[in-house]
């Protein structure tokens, strides 16, 4: 019997679109979080020889861009809420102009002349980076998908294939490093520029034809215009969104802190000459342990709640990491059999978390929809981007601050007999103390989730049909539409094919 075909937003087309449409997105963030850093302080010719300078520079550079993001993210968001629908919709032209955009300024990001002065190049390092950041604030996926279907099953369904084909994209960057040096005009020479091109043009190209095969769903269609003081009433009512935002700037820590030192770290407890090819199994470690990350996530719904299943993923985390930051105590972990296995858990646990997490922001955009009769897409998108990169700032801030404090210089460390004791104690309290904390902090503040519970949600639904009715709310939606945003399938209830 010939099975019947998949009714959009199931259908082949549109989830290998929107499978795809994040590839570059993916790619330029696992760039700009574990290489640019690393990049600008060791391999850009910025300051050399001036100890701690370059690192200094790239830090700073980085904590700007996250003062720029807090004016430039919410306005945009604003923005993209107030466009008005085309025949395109409102968030898929912004994203297919915003994926080559962001390439073109990344790819030059690693393209600084070696011989520019310093002055020149680190102004030239600014206009590139906001330029890129600006771009990159562009790409509203989640509010996109969110428009396709009010039910978190299906949103789930979504969710996964692009996160483990993002994921698998990126995993490709455990290659770039020694793409570097395998393109570098001499032996221990490197070419970032030739190789940053090599990854991010077939992947924006890939990502271009996802997004334009993408049709942008109608749940935000008849929304009332949003207005800029529609965010000051959104942050004071709509408790889940502060509540969920505060545990994932917590939780979103352990993330960046790993990935912005972690390469600084095996490059000198593992050796510097070994460095391209333990970089590489690090990548690899940290892509797999994200992969199966997804599927585990998603049989934790069987089970709990998006916010339940967040806070045990939170609880998961924090173990390997408390057990990393102990062993690193003792010294630098230089067994490879003891470091990356316990890596892989730590990404494990990270990978698990995404889809509950980004499913809660969702419930949140969805509960400001009946709350204010506008879900604010665009712009509760665009706050947490704004979280996610003020994250990436303030790790590499940290990991500036530890480099500084030692003297860094790449490469008078690359020729020292002795690494100093306080490069991995600095290292070992930002990759592994700070995180395994932030996780568990995280977990706390999800606690008081108002949809944490089942019992909650339902409460929760008595309150905005009550705020519904008091408010006057014609023509919206039932409550019987909605039920399963925020408390999921029925128990025996069919599942979505």
């Amino acid at each position: 019997m010939a099975r019947s075909r998949k009714q959009y937003p199931l259908d082949f087309r549109t989830r290998f679109g929107v499978a795809t449409m994040g590839i570059s997105h993916s790619i330029g963030t696992a760039m700009v979080t574990s290489a640019l850093m690393l990049f600008l302080t060791d391999y850009a010719g910025l300051y050399t020889g001036v100890a701690g300078a370059a690192a200094a520079a790239a830090a700073t550079m980085l904590v700007v861009g996250r003062v720029w993001d807090a004016v430039n993210d919410p306005l945009l968001g604003y923005l993209m809420d107030r466009t008005p629908r085309t025949r395109w919709g409102r968030f898929k032209p912004y994203i297919a102009v915003a994926i080559p955009t962001s390439a073109l300024m990344l790819i030059a990001l690693f393209h600084l002349p070696l011989a520019m002065d310093d002055a020149l190049k680190l102004v030239l390092v600014y206009v590139l980076y906001l330029l890129f950041d600006t771009a990159f604030t562009l790409m509203p996926f989640n509010p996109l998908m969110q428009t396709m279907s009010p039910d978190p099953r299906v949103r789930s369904k979504l969710l996964g294939p692009p996160r483990i084909i993002g994921l698998v994209a990126a995993a490709f960057m455990v290659g770039l490093i020694p793409a570097a040096y395998a393109l570098g005009p001499a032996p221990g020479e490197t070419n970032f520029g030739l190789a940053v091109t090599l990854f991010l043009v077939p992947a924006a190209a890939i990502s271009l034809i996802g997004i334009l095969m993408v049709k942008e769903g109608d749940a935000n269609v008849g929304e009332e215009t949003v207005r800029l003081s529609d965010l000051a009433v959104m942050i004071r009512t709509n408790k889940p969104f502060w509540i969920s935002q505060l545990a994932a700037i917590f939780q979103g820590f352990t993330w960046t802190m790993l990935f912005a030192g972690a390469n600084y770290y095996i490059k000198y407890a593992l050796g510097v000459e070994a460095f391209p090819t333990t970089s590489a199994i690090l990548g690899l470690v940290m892509i797999v342990g994200n992969i199966l990350g997804v599927p585990a996530s998603q049989l934790l719904f069987r089970w709990f709640t998006p916010a339940q299943a967040f806070i045990w993923v939170c609880v998961f985390t924090a173990l390997p990491f408390a057990l990393l930051f102990f062993i690193n105590l003792g010294g630098p972990i230089t067994d490879q059999w003891i470091l990356f296995p316990l890596l892989f858990l730590v990404t494990l646990a990270l990978g698990m978390a995404f889809i509950p997490g980004t499913v809660v922001g969702m419930q949140t955009a969805d509960y400001n929809k009946f709350r204010m009769a506008k879900s604010m897409q665009g712009t509760l998108g665009a706050l947490a981007g704004f979280i996610q990169k003020m994250q990436a700032a303030l790790s590499a801030a940290a990991m500036g601050a530890i480099l500084v404090s030692v003297g860094y210089d790449a490469e008078a460390f690359e020729t020292a007999e002795v690494i100093p004791a306080e490069l991995f104690s600095g290292l070992g309290l930002v990759l592994f103390g700070v995180p395994a904390i932030m996780a568990l902090i995280g977990a706390g503040i999800m606690y008081f989730y108002p949809l944490r519970q089942k019992d909650d949600q339902a409460a929760m639904y008595a309150e905005i049909e009550e705020m519904k009715k008091a408010l006057g709310a014609a023509g919206t939606p039932g409550m019987a539409g909605v039920a399963p945003l925020l408390s999921g399938a029925a128990d025996g209830e069919e599942e979505v094919k």
